[in-house]
């Protein structure tokens, strides 16, 4: 009875050891049959397209009319007043206004194409052959009236604006005489006196 018995519960043992091993080969579908995670599903943006300007730029000034004012410089270095130019639908005005104890006594413009300035052959400008020009008595301001014609609106053009100023003493006496222009760049620009010019563009009134 012991012989029989031995053998026939080794028999049970392995049964039960190959059973476990065949459970284990099962396949596990807990997490292998989950669908792949997309991080970032989001496209990209495409840069966003540039507008067409609407309202490009007009040559010359349009929107403001605001006055275009230099320095009038005597002497090369000296303060004596300003010079201001505006326009409006009809003409341009140029004011020549002395300051700091200064006075005119001659003034000499042009307005119109800078490359039309009247100059002797070294390229230096000639006040005397300006198209306008007077002779005054010692005042502090003068103004010119031109025709609009002679920088169009919306166009640019150039302003020489020479002049003769004094200052005076308490008795009327003249003690200093200079000549003086409207500041900007030299007409002459390979040397020659200091004549200057500077640009001004007339506004187009009303837009």
């Amino acid at each position: 009875m012991k012989k029989l018995f031995l053998p026939a519960l080794f028999i049970a043992t392995i049964f039960t050891v190959i059973s476990c091993q065949k459970a284990d080969l099962k396949p596990n579908t807990t997490t292998q049959d989950q669908p792949a995670v997309v991080v970032n599903q989001t496209p990209q943006q495409a840069p966003p397209e540039v507008q067409p300007d609407d309202n490009p730029p007009i040559f010359g000034r349009v929107d403001d009319c605001l006055p275009t004012e230099v320095m009038l410089v005597a002497g090369q270095t000296m303060d004596a007043g300003t010079v201001t130019v505006s326009n409006d639908a009809e003409f341009i005005y140029v004011t020549y206004t002395a300051t700091n104890g200064w006075l005119l006594t001659q003034t000499h413009l042009y307005v119109g194409d800078c490359a039309l300035i009247p100059t002797n052959n070294p390229g230096n400008p000639i006040p005397g052959q300006f198209p306008y020009g007077g002779v005054h008595n010692r005042i502090t301001s003068y103004t010119y009236q031109i025709p609009l014609s002679q920088i169009p609106a919306g166009n640019c053009g150039c302003i020489a604006a020479h002049s003769v100023v004094v200052q005076v003493d308490g008795n009327g006496n003249v003690t200093n005489t200079q000549t003086a222009w409207g500041n900007g760049t030299r007409i002459n620009l390979s040397g020659g006196n200091w004549g200057m010019k500077f640009d001004y563009c007339s506004c187009l009134p009303g837009s």
